[in-house]
C-alpha cells in the first residue's frame, strides 16, 4: 500500500508540497494538521486513548480525533472523515484556531505541525475502529486540566500544548455554544398559611408540602437566586450567568437599560384560601423606600375552582377616607370589585392597585424583579407561626392609588411598559425568529408537552431563552398552550 502523504506548508499555512508521512515526522518537516474536539450536551470532551501499536504517542490519551488533511481536502471535510473512521461518529465541526507545535518523541520522530483545531457537538456512543483507538471516555475541561497536572505522562504532547495555550479560548466557544440552549432552574418553593397541592396535583412539582403557595420559577431576587438544574452551567445561578455574559443572556437593549439586573420575576401561585389585600409601590416609591424595582404584574388563570373570584381594585367613588373607614371595622373587601376568573382569563395590575388573589385560583404571575408587598388585610387569620402577620398600613396608604384598575386583558398578546406576554396555543409545530428581538424570552407551560429547541418541555415548567438564542423551535408532543415572555 502506497504510504500516506501530508501536506507540507509554510508558517502561513500556505502549500509547500508534499512527503510521505514517515519521512515528514523523521526530517521534523512542518505539515498540515487537525484536531477535533467533541463535547456533549454536557460540555464534556469525548477522549480517546490512542491503540497500543501506533507509531508514536502509543497508549496515550488525547482529544477526540488528530490526525493529517489529504490533498484537495478541506479542513472540515478532513475532520468529519477522520471522525466517522476513528470514532464512528457523525458531528457538524466548526474550525475555532490553529497552532504550530514541534515536538520530538523517543523513537527518533518529531511532530512539527500547523494543527488546525475544530469543534463539534455530539451525544452519541462512539463505535471505536481498533486499529486506531483502544478506549474512550468523557470528562469535563476541569477533570482534564487537574489529572493533566498530576499526570502529564498520560498525555499526547499536542493535547496538552492546545490545553496550556488554548483552554481559555476552548471554554469561550463551549459557552458561546452553550448560551444559545434553553436554560431551566430548580424552582423555589414558598410555603403559605393560604397555600394549597394544585402545584403538584396540577402542574406536577415536587412540593414540600400542602401549605406550599408559590414556586418561583425564575427569580434573581436577593437571597432567592434560581439555580440552573442541568446541562454544560448546571449548578450556577442565573446572576452569576449574567454578570459574567450580560449581553448574550438579557439582550443589548435590556443589559443597556438595566445593567445586570434581571428585570422580571416568574412564579406560578396556589391560592388554597384567599391571599391577603395588599398593594405593591411604583418604581419612584419602591426606589425611595427599599432601592428596588416597583412591582407591576400579571396573572394569567391557569385553573379556577367554581365560583373563585380575584379581588382588584376599588369599587367607584371609593376614596381615602372610606377606606380607611372600612379598614378600620375589618370589611376592606366590601369595597373592592370582585371578578370571577377562568381558565386562560389574564388580568394585568399596575402598581398602585389594590388586590388580592381569591381562594381556589391557580395562576401564572409575570411581574418586575422585587419581593415588597404592602400587607394590608389579612382576613384575621394567623400566619404559619402561628402569630399574625404583619401589616403594613401606613407604607400602603403612601402607594394606593384609588383611580388604579386592573386591565382585563382580551387579547392573545399583552403589552406593558415592563414586559409583553403573548398566549400562543400550540396544536402544530411552530418556529419563530428570534434574531431581531434583543431579548431574553421566557416560556411558561400551562397546558401540554413539547420540545423546545430540542429540550423537553413539560405542563408546569418554565424555560428561559437567552438572548444569544437565534430562534424558538416548538414541536407539539400534547396539545396545548404556552406563555412567551419578553422585553
Amino acid at each position: 500500500m502506497k504510504e500516506e502523504q501530508v501536506i507540507l506548508v509554510n508558517k502561513q499555512d500556505e502549500v509547500m508540497g508534499y512527503a510521505p508521512k514517515m519521512a515528514a515526522h523523521e526530517q521534523a518537516l512542518l505539515h498540515r494538521a487537525f484536531s477535533v474536539f467533541i463535547f456533549n450536551d454536557r460540555g464534556e470532551l469525548l477522549m480517546q486513548q490512542r491503540a497500543a501499536h501506533k507509531y508514536h504517542s502509543p497508549g496515550l490519551w488525547t482529544n477526540t480525533v488528530c490526525s493529517h488533511q489529504r490533498k484537495n481536502e478541506t479542513n472540515i471535510e478532513a475532520g468529519k472523515r477522520r471522525l466517522l473512521e476513528e470514532m464512528g461518529l457523525k458531528a457538524d465541526l466548526t474550525e475555532v484556531f490553529h497552532f504550530i507545535y514541534k515536538a520530538p518523541f523517543d523513537n527518533g520522530l518529531t511532530e512539527h505541525e500547523l494543527d488546525h483545531v475544530m469543534i463539534g457537538f455530539s451525544n452519541d456512543k462512539p463505535v471505536l475502529n481498533s486499529d486506531e483507538v483502544m478506549a474512550y471516555k468523557w470528562e469535563n475541561l476541569g477533570q482534564i486540566r487537574r489529572d493533566m497536572q498530576k499526570n502529564p505522562q498520560s498525555y499526547t504532547e499536542w493535547f496538552k500544548i492546545i490545553f496550556k495555550n488554548s483552554l481559555n479560548r476552548l471554554q469561550q466557544e463551549l459557552n458561546h455554544h452553550f448560551l444559545k440552549h434553553p436554560l431551566k432552574f430548580k424552582p423555589i418553593f414558598k410555603e403559605k398559611p393560604w397555600g394549597g397541592h394544585k402545584l403538584k396535583s396540577i402542574l406536577n412539582k415536587d412540593i414540600p408540602s400542602d401549605k406550599t403557595g408559590e414556586s418561583w420559577e425564575i427569580s434573581t431576587v436577593s437571597g432567592n437566586y434560581s439555580i440552573i438544574n442541568q446541562g454544560y452551567f448546571k449548578g450556577g445561578n442565573l446572576q452569576e450567568l449574567i454578570q459574567k455574559f450580560p449581553e448574550e443572556i438579557l439582550g443589548k437593549k435590556v443589559y443597556q437599560k438595566y445593567g445586570n439586573n434581571f428585570p422580571l420575576l416568574i412564579k406560578y401561585i396556589d391560592a388554597a384560601d384567599d391571599l391577603s389585600i395588599q398593594v405593591h409601590p411604583d418604581d419612584a416609591m419602591a426606589q425611595k423606600e427599599h432601592q428596588s424595582f416597583g412591582k407591576n404584574e400579571l396573572w394569567h388563570i391557569i385553573q379556577a375552582d367554581h365560583g373563585s373570584v380575584i379581588y382588584v381594585g376599588f369599587k367607584k367613588g371609593v376614596d381615602k377616607k372610606s377606606y380607611l373607614a372600612a379598614l378600620e371595622e375589618g370589611r376592606l373587601n366590601e369595597l373592592m370589585q370582585q371578578i370571577e376568573v377562568k381558565a386562560g382569563d389574564t388580568i394585568y395590575i399596575p402598581a398602585g392597585t389594590v388586590h388580592a388573589i381569591g381562594k381556589g385560583v391557580l395562576l401564572a404571575e409575570v411581574q418586575q424583579t422585587s419581593d415588597i408587598t404592602y400587607r394590608i388585610f389579612d382576613w384575621n387569620r394567623k400566619g404559619l407561626d402561628g402569630k399574625p402577620r404583619q401589616l403594613h398600613t401606613e407604607l400602603a396608604l403612601k402607594a394606593i392609588d384609588f383611580n388604579k384598575q386592573p386591565r382585563i386583558e382580551t387579547k392573545e398578546k399583552t403589552k406593558t411598559p415592563y414586559f409583553e406576554i403573548e398566549k400562543i396555543n400550540l396544536d402544530k409545530n411552530l418556529n419563530i425568529d428570534l434574531k431581531h428581538l434583543d431579548s431574553f424570552v421566557i416560556l411558561m407551560n400551562p397546558a401540554g408537552r413539547y420540545l423546545i429547541n430540542g429540550q423537553n418541555f413539560e405542563k408546569g415548567e418554565t424555560i428561559l431563552l437567552p438572548a444569544a438564542v437565534d430562534e424558538l423551535n416548538i414541536k407539539v408532543t400534547e396539545p396545548g398552550h404556552i406563555l412567551k415572555i419578553n422585553l
